[in-house]
């Protein structure tokens, strides 16, 4: 069973599941989906997406430990460059800049004028 992930301030990335009818047979479809912070949705005036990973099941918080063994830096260092780039992304926000995050490995987080797509 996979879990959902809470990265503090940025948003949400789970898999949800949708069904799906191919001729007779019902299919099982794993989704990405992301969820964008209220804090960066509320600074740029976002268009509501409607999805809330919330509802239905409990999402886990980013392991900063897990992060900073993947990188090979301290859990302290990992946390200030994931709140430094989060507070960074938040700045361009306010100021109405269009913006492009790219998540290795995961996809790219693109705000521009009022939506936010999630590329995977």
């Amino acid at each position: 069973l996979l879990q959902g992930v809470r990265v503090p301030t940025l948003g949400s990335f789970d898999v949800v599941h949708t069904e799906t009818h191919v001729g007779s047979k019902t299919v099982t479809l794993q989704m990405p989906v992301f969820y964008l912070a209220r804090n960066l949705g509320g600074v740029s005036n976002l268009m509501d997406n409607n999805i809330d990973l919330t509802e239905d099941k409990q999402l886990e918080p980013l392991k900063y430990t897990k992060v900073a063994a993947q990188a090979s830096v301290s859990r302290r260092k990992a946390e200030s460059c994931i709140l430094g780039t989060t507070s960074l992304l938040y700045h361009c926000l306010a100021k109405g800049e269009s913006v492009a995050f790219i998540l290795r490995d995961v996809g790219v987080l693109l705000i521009e004028g009022r939506k936010a797509h999630m590329r995977f």
